[in-house]
């Protein structure tokens, strides 16, 4: 589903993924963890193309971007892997003049310019499956934090994704709203939805995830199973961080 070979990014003369190769099949939920500034949401950004890759390939589900391409052949080929990807952001962006179900229901009119009807249908139905139904009528300022995380989360599914990343989907929310949108996400997982999650919570990881993608310094440390890496972390540097967060 994604293979990535060398791919580096630098923002001027700072090194920011160094050399980073691995695949991920279908299927697979991938949780990213790691330290602050480790590099953990520019390897997620750089997939969809969100950032410039300064050196290497990314291919998703045949779709290739390629550092040494031109301009035109590598949006080219972002165009038609976003076709493919949702993206989930800290932050909701929701449009706040629009109700819920109108908010997951904009990408399909306007981009895939499907009859009202039959996206007023989708959309309803994704809204219960992240548990809104009750909530298409309501704006963005009548939700809470996790109801609007759990609307964007929605308006990603909208588009049929092949592939679904995550950047820190519960930093921005309070933590007693954290749990429903975990909720969803591993449900998702659950479904068998191929899913990137750039996150910093441990026990989602580790009850969530097939593997863990441990980052630190723009490269990828550790690559293991959920098991192995809490119980067993192989370098220093994940031992480390493991001590520094309290759950574990």
């Amino acid at each position: 589903m994604i293979e990535i070979k060398n791919l580096q990014k630098n923002f001027g003369p700072h090194e920011i993924l160094k050399n980073i190769s691995l695949s991920i099949p279908a299927h697979q939920v991938v949780a990213v963890i790691g330290p602050s500034g480790s590099g953990k949401s520019t390897f997620l950004r750089c997939i969809n193309g969100l950032e410039t890759i300064t050196g290497g390939t990314i291919t998703v589900d045949g779709h290739v971007i390629d550092a040494n391409a031109s301009k035109k052949a590598q949006q080219n080929e972002i165009y038609a892997i976003r076709r493919k990807t949702g993206m989930v952001f800290q932050q909701f962006n929701l449009y706040p003049h629009k109700t819920a179900v109108q908010n997951v229901m904009e990408a399909l009119l306007v981009v895939k310019k499907m009859p009202k009807e039959k996206a007023y249908s989708i959309a309803a139905n994704l809204l219960e499956k992240v548990g809104l139904a009750a909530k298409e009528d309501a704006y963005p300022s009548q939700l809470s934090g996790g109801q609007q995380q759990r609307v964007a989360i929605a308006r990603a599914l909208a588009m049929e994704p092949k592939l679904m990343l995550f950047d820190e989907p519960t930093s921005a929310l309070d933590p007693e709203l954290v749990g429903e949108v975990l909720k969803v996400m591993k449900e998702l997982a659950e479904d068998g939805m191929t899913m990137i999650i750039v996150t910093h919570e441990m026990k989602f990881a580790r009850s969530a995830a097939d593997r863990i993608l441990f980052m630190a310094d723009g490269v990828i440390v550790e690559d293991a199973k959920p098991a192995a890496f809490f119980e067993h972390p192989q370098t220093a540097r994940a031992q480390k961080f493991l001590q520094q967060v309290t759950e574990f």
